[in-house]
């Protein structure tokens, strides 16, 4: 049985590459002259980004589940918010 972590690198790796092959795709579409070795090229590495930008927000999506946002901090957020609102003139709430 493959385990947990193993199981979402897998998965995390096969959607960078349904993506990156689509994105790929679409690229190819617009310049069809490109040759192939770049195309394999641009592929690989947009595969590797997105796998990576993928295990990103999940560890930041993991992190913000076990470190919950104060209530101290969640007021100054949503008072900056609404000052930076009222800043750009736009009526208070």
């Amino acid at each position: 049985m493959i385990g947990a972590k193993s199981r979402g690198r897998i998965f995390g790796a096969c959607t960078a590459a349904v993506y990156g092959t689509l994105i790929m795709v679409g690229i190819h579409d617009c310049w069809p002259s490109m040759s192939v070795a770049v195309l394999l090229l641009l592929s690989s590495v947009l595969c590797v980004a997105l796998y990576f930008a993928g295990r990103w927000i999940a560890a930041k999506n993991e992190l913000n589940k076990k470190l919950p946002t104060s209530s101290k901090e969640l007021r100054r957020r949503t008072k900056e918010f609404y000052d930076r609102l009222n800043s750009q003139g736009r009526p208070p709430q």
